[in-house]
């Protein structure tokens, strides 16, 4: 597979790490159950080798969410307030929200996030009829929405692992394969360890892929699965099984 410089694999293949770019690697990556990520907000961030410009997200959105989204059965989208026109039309459009004692909330001037989900698989949680049981809100007060910065490091926007927890458990099922092809610290990687989830991260800076493997590492330890590090393992981690491909 391309544009793969570093990789760290679980010794039972339920958890991959791939550092290098998405829009590289995505095409050689196949097809997964769920992609679950929070992409960059193209409003200046200082990344270290990405130019996190509105034109540079412009490329992100066409050339790696795109096909990602259509590469899974269903994919689930935080992309910040001022980007949210720049996606595709969702198939369905959430927010979530928080409490805040400030006029400033969490991430950026208002209390509110869009959630965009795309897929017409029938969602986790759904009726006797099919239809899809989607609230239009998660919420969080006090605490709930609080980040652990020296666990996520010196990443610029990481995301409370309550919230991932949310997203992964409302949209996603026991042993599916959860792609986040922008990785950062590792928060949804450490949601699906704990929800029982099979993850693939793909992360372009080193600083944060350490991070998010230092963090995956410690989940796994927590959760006393035995696994060891593998560095550039060139099987396919996709089994047709995994992801109810034939």
């Amino acid at each position: 597979m391309s544009g793969i410089r570093d990789e760290w694999t679980t010794e039972d293949g339920s958890v991959r790490l791939l550092l290098g770019d998405c829009l590289e690697i995505l095409p050689g990556l196949g097809k997964v159950d769920a992609v679950v990520t929070d992409p960059p907000y193209g409003i200046g961030f200082p990344y270290a080798s990405y130019n996190d410009s509105r034109e540079n997200l412009r490329a992100l959105i066409h050339g790696a969410i795109v096909p990602a989204i259509g590469n899974s059965k269903r994919a689930v989208i935080t992309p910040g307030i001022t980007n949210v026109w720049e996606y595709p039309e969702a198939d369905w459009v959430g927010a979530w929200t928080w409490d805040t004692t400030t006029a400033r909330g969490f991430w950026g001037w208002s209390q509110w996030q869009p959630i965009l989900l795309y897929g017409k698989d029938t969602w986790p949680g759904t009726n006797s009829n099919g239809g899809a049981l989607k609230a239009d809100r998660i919420h969080f007060s006090g605490g709930q929405a609080k980040i652990d910065h020296s666990d996520t490091g010196s990443h610029t926007c990481p995301k409370p692992v309550e919230f991932v927890l949310r997203l992964v458990r409302r949209f996603t099922l026991h042993a599916e394969t959860i792609l986040d092809p922008f990785m950062g610290s590792g928060t949804t990687g450490v949601a699906c360890i704990r929800l029982g989830r099979r993850f693939i991260g793909i992360e372009k800076e080193p600083k944060y892929f350490e991070t998010a493997k230092k963090r995956i590492r410690d989940e796994l330890d927590k959760t006393r699965l035995i696994e060891k590090p593998k560095k550039l393992v060139q099987a396919s981690f996709l089994e047709p099984a995994a992801c109810g491909q034939s």
